[in-house]
């Protein structure tokens, strides 16, 4: 299976994440043909993806001509066939159920030509098990998009055990024209990082409600207000780096909870983060000066746009 460029996409299932991948490709100058089983649910397609259009437009990162042209390169269909015949990619967004993503496969490989890829959005199923069915399943593979699918650069792209890496790499790229991040991971891994850490963060914030340490709306405002806004400029290691693996360890410690061996390993070896010049990154005096500045202003930024839409009060200033 040799690279090729991807410009028709049938996209299966309309739902939130389908509609946001199908705006997506469109902007970027794919035909899509979008599929629903039914109408209705079609008709529903249609207003959520001029709604969200009409949103780019007004935030100025869509012209006016631009969303009407890429609105005309969707197509929305309650046929299958039409999704799959004479398409480059196919990517599934329907239920995450293992039987019915099995059926659908089964049904887009017979239709499909040998050459066109497969891809499912799944969020915790393996990508072997989906094309269990499959005739082909080299060019079966995970392609997993984070919601709103057109506003969140990461997806995934998981191979199943008998994926080609030819269709691996065409997806990658492929994502990579489209301006997404993709993160390429070297074998089935059901449920993925960013589904498995979100999982571990709601399986924490139920049971501070639980026993009654906080209300939802407390947890909710902690997130958006605390650690949320930093995550948007810094991930989990490259911070635990920058406050030291060693405090990290004693906080684990002081609070009753098992040290992670691969945090306790860096703390025997020295490796504190940008203290040391070494822990889970390498760190210099620039690259630990640039880090710094790139979070500042990510949180200026944020905190501007509170203040001006009234999310935040504006302190007080003394004269």
């Amino acid at each position: 299976m040799r690279h090729k460029r991807l410009m028709r996409i049938g996209v299966v299932g309309g739902g939130a994440m389908g509609c946001g991948i199908a705006l997506e490709l469109a902007i970027a100058g794919r035909q899509v043909v979008l599929f629903n089983r039914q109408a209705q649910s079609s008709e529903a397609a249609r207003v959520k993806l001029e709604r969200d259009a009409a949103l780019l437009v007004e935030a100025g990162m869509l012209g006016a001509e631009q969303r009407t042209t890429a609105l005309a390169r969707i197509h929305r269909t309650t046929v299958l066939a039409e999704a799959a015949v004479v398409q480059d990619l196919v990517i599934e967004s329907i239920p995450e159920d293992l039987a019915l993503k099995q059926q659908l496969f089964k049904e887009l490989d017979r239709l499909a030509a040998p050459d066109t890829l497969l891809a499912t959005n799944t969020t915790a199923l393996s990508v072997t098990a989906i094309a269990r069915d499959c005739a082909h399943p080299e060019r079966v593979l995970s392609a997993h998009y984070y919601l709103p699918a057109h506003l969140v650069p990461l997806v995934d792209v998981i191979p199943g055990e008998k994926t080609s890496p030819d269709a691996v790499e065409t997806v990658r790229r492929f994502l990579e024209e489209l301006g997404k991040s993709p993160v390429v991971f070297a074998r089935d891994v059901p449920g993925s990082v960013g589904p498995r850490l979100q999982q571990a963060l709601i399986g924490e914030a139920f049971r501070i409600v639980q026993e009654g340490v906080a209300t939802p709306e407390m947890v909710d405002r902690v997130l958006t207000q605390g650690i949320g806004r930093r995550l948007g400029a810094s991930g989990i290691f490259d911070r635990l780096d920058l406050v030291g693996l060693d405090f990290i360890t004693s906080v684990l410690r002081g609070s009753g909870r098992p040290v992670p061996p691969v945090l306790a390993q860096k703390v025997d070896q020295g490796e504190l983060g940008l203290k040391t010049g070494q822990g889970f990154y390498p760190w210099t005096p620039d690259s630990a000066a640039a880090f710094e500045e790139r979070m500042a202003r990510h949180l200026i930024t944020q905190l501007r746009e509170d203040r001006a839409a009234g999310r935040l009060p504006t302190p007080e200033s003394e004269e």
